[in-house]
Parts: structure tokens; C-alpha cells; sequence
């Protein structure tokens, strides 16, 4: 009696681990492909607001670049990085994230930062 040919278990295992790895390299570059596609939006946003700023109040590509010194120090560092003290809510005073309407911890309505993301 003849039982057939049976195939490894670890080449079934090899063949599985590639399968998924290849969904994840095409999940990352459908994320990527997203992700880019949404800086293309906001530094075309930039740009055309800082053309109509530039063109409305007179304001120069050097003002533009000294605004964008004072901000990057307002934390001390000139690192190319905009950092923002923590929310703290102003009924239990525990630090609670930026986009949270509301204090995760009492339910408090907090401010808004329309720079959180």
C-alpha cells in the first residue's frame, strides 16, 4: 500500500512565513503610498498659503525662515522639531494627549490644539 508523498511541514511553514511577509511589505507600501500622498497635500497647502501671506502682507522668505527659528527654539533646541509642552486638564491637572477632546482621566473638556496630529 502506497501512503503518497507528504511534504515537509517546515517547507509548508517556509512557503507561509514568505505568503505573509509579502502581505506586509505590500501593507507598508500601501502605507507609505498613503502617507505620501498626504505630504504632497500639506506641502501644497503650505506652499499656497505662504504665496498668499508672501503676496497679502508683504512678508519675506526671511521673515518666513526667522518665524521658523523662534518656533523650533521655543523649546530650547534648534533641532527642526516643534515640541509642545504636555496638555495638562484643567480640573484634575493630569497630563492628558493634545487631540483628546476631553481629559481621558475625569471626562473634563480640554482645549484643542489645532497642531496635534
Amino acid at each position: 500500500m502506497s501512503i503518497g508523498r507528504y511534504r515537509p511541514i517546515s517547507q509548508d511553514l517556509h512557503e507561509a512565513n514568505e505568503e505573509a511577509a509579502r502581505a506586509r511589505k505590500s501593507k507598508a507600501r500601501a502605507n507609505a503610498d498613503i502617507l505620501q500622498a498626504r505630504l504632497d497635500q500639506l506641502t501644497l497647502a503650505t506652499e499656497a498659503m505662504w504665496s498668499l501671506l508672501r503676496e497679502k502682507l508683504a512678508l519675506t522668505d526671511e521673515d518666513l525662515r526667522q518665524r521658523m527659528i523662534d518656533l523650533d527654539l521655543s523649546d530650547g533646541e534648534l533641532d527642526g522639531v516643534a515640541r509642545r509642552e504636555p496638555q495638562i486638564c484643567g480640573n484634575c491637572a493630569r497630563t492628558t494627549p493634545r487631540r483628546a477632546p476631553r481629559c481621558i482621566y475625569c471626562g473634563h473638556a480640554t482645549e484643542m490644539d489645532p497642531f496635534a496630529f
